[in-house]
């Protein structure tokens, strides 16, 4: 024999509420520094101290990638 639709309704368990669990996102990647980091590094560099320009770049680059 068919149920009432009243009695079916009456028997439907409650709907579950969903989760959503909050993740970081982990980044792994390291990035190399563009020219135009490195020059300006540089650039700071030679008004401190002076030096020779290329010294001054290979030490840019140095603190930049270590950074």
């Amino acid at each position: 024999m068919p149920r009432k639709t009243t009695e079916a309704a009456a028997t439907k368990p409650a709907a579950k509420k969903t989760v959503t669990r909050r993740t970081t996102k982990k980044t792994t990647e390291t990035t190399e520094p563009t020219w135009d980091h490195v020059a300006t590094r540089a650039y700071y560099i030679s008004l401190a101290e002076g030096g020779d320009a290329t010294d001054n770049w290979l030490r840019a680059e140095r603190e930049l990638v270590t950074a």
